[in-house]
């Protein structure tokens, strides 16, 4: 027992020592784990850093030349090919691409890579339109930059000298062409120029924006109006849908009529070009190659409608057009409609101008859901659906002529608080102008 007990005493130490030593390794193990964790962590906090720091990006600049396209410019800014494309996904909803002028700028920044962080348009001196990729999601994100903006009304009076045409008379006082076209537009549906005598009174209705008070940006004639010895008198009334893009939007009498030439219906009841007709960079191949109609892009599953009465005389499928349909008019031209998610009428059918014959889709080679319009000559040539004159409708119904009426008194009420103002005379012209401003935005 005495032997027993001095053998204990002499390997108890031992056993203790290496318990000990048994649970420093463990703690030590914990240890690295812990600080394998913790560099792990580093490690990655340091990669999300690289990824997202500050680059040193290239700016680079290029305006718009006569005959040219988005795609053009960007290409020669040296815009990779994914990044175009992704670039035009990005911002066709927001900008009509097709409206390009001359002198316009696009400026792009550049990474070390050659890609595209930032994209700026700016088609006038208040608007900016950019694009910033997220570095998470590598996707490019939009925003609008909206500089303030003075609004006028003002109304143009005056009568027709010896010689003198309306159209002539207003780009003379300086009302830009465009809007003086409108003008002559509408009412040239109801009076016939010809019959117009020296000393026959006009009165028009602009409503105008202006950056920094005397840069011109944009205007609408939101009336018209003409009284002549001959010709009788008439007006016309802008009628404003809620949809700024809506095809409704255009100018009608006080019943409703639709002030323009035997049109053909628009397909849709929202219009946003997203490429127009002419020569193009594909999007898809990145080939030049001549578009042969307009696209508009439209969610999917909207109405499309037949431009005007006819007899369909396609209406199937291809890799390309993806569902299409064709319709053969009284004037032996070809409407197109291109890219449907589904056709309503089958080879054979007689259609109405206004008659839903699909939906919009992407079928076919398409990057997303649009329509594309396209009509043939009686030659059989592709034409610019733009030479054809389209309306929404012949005469406007229900909601719409409600809203239309409201419009019009809104309208004979400016008319009246002008009225009531001091008009100047515009110096060697039969033109007084009274003008106020309504609004700075």
């Amino acid at each position: 027992m005495k032997r027993f007990l001095l053998f204990w005493l002499g390997v108890a130490p031992l056993f203790c020592t290496a318990c000990f030593e048994s649970g420093k390794i463990e703690a030590l193990d914990e240890k690295i784990v812990s600080l394998n964790k913790d560099l792990a962590s580093a490690e990655n906090a340091l990669a999300e850093y690289q990824k997202n720091r500050p680059q040193s990006l290239s700016v680079l600049m290029d305006t718009v030349q006569k005959n040219e396209g988005y795609y053009q410019v960007l290409e020669r800014l040296g815009v990779k090919r994914n990044d175009r494309g992704a670039i035009v996904l990005a911002i066709q909803d927001s900008v009509e691409l097709s409206n390009l002028k001359v002198g316009q700028k696009f400026h792009v920044a550049k990474d070390v890579n050659g890609d595209v962080q930032v994209f700026r348009f700016s088609p006038n001196p208040s608007v900016v339109h950019l694009l910033f990729k997220n570095p998470q999601t590598n996707q490019f994100e939009y925003k609008l930059v909206q500089k303030p903006l003075v609004v006028k009304q003002s109304i143009f009076e005056g009568h027709i000298v010896q010689g003198g045409t309306l159209h002539g008379t207003l780009i003379s006082v300086g009302i830009p062409a465009r809007m003086s076209g409108v003008v002559a537009g509408v009412l040239q549906c109801k009076i016939p120029f010809s019959s117009v005598q020296p000393g026959d009174r006009f009165r028009i209705l602009l409503e105008e924006s202006f950056y920094q008070d005397s840069i011109w940006i944009s205007g609408k004639v939101l009336y018209a109006e003409f009284e002549g010895r001959v010709v009788g008198h008439h007006e016309a009334f802008l009628y404003n849908d809620p949809d700024p893009k809506s095809s409704y939007n255009a100018h009608y009498t006080e019943n409703g009529e639709a002030l323009i030439f035997d049109g053909l219906r628009y397909p849709l009841d929202r219009l946003h070009v997203t490429s127009p007709f002419g020569v193009r960079i594909h999007p898809i191949t990145g080939a030049r190659k001549m578009h042969s109609g307009i696209d508009y892009g439209s969610p999917h599953g909207s109405p499309v409608y037949a431009v005007a009465k006819g007899k369909v005389v396609v209406s199937d499928y291809d890799q390309y057009s993806g569902n299409k349909i064709a319709i053969r008019h009284a004037d032996n031209s070809t409407s197109y409609y291109m890219h449907l998610s589904s056709r309503g009428v089958g080879v054979g059918a007689q259609v109405t101008g206004g008659q839903v014959i699909g939906r919009v889709g992407s079928t076919g080679r398409s990057t997303g859901p649009h329509l594309h319009l396209g009509f043939k000559n009686v030659q059989g040539q592709w034409i610019n659906p733009k030479s054809k004159t389209m309306i929404a409708t012949p005469k406007l119904q229900g909601e719409r002529m409600v809203r239309l009426t409201g419009q019009i008194a809104k309208i004979r009420e400016n008319l009246n608080q002008l009225d009531a103002t001091e008009p100047r005379q515009i110096e060697g012209s039969t033109v007084k102008v009274k003008q106020k401003v309504i609004s700075k935005i």
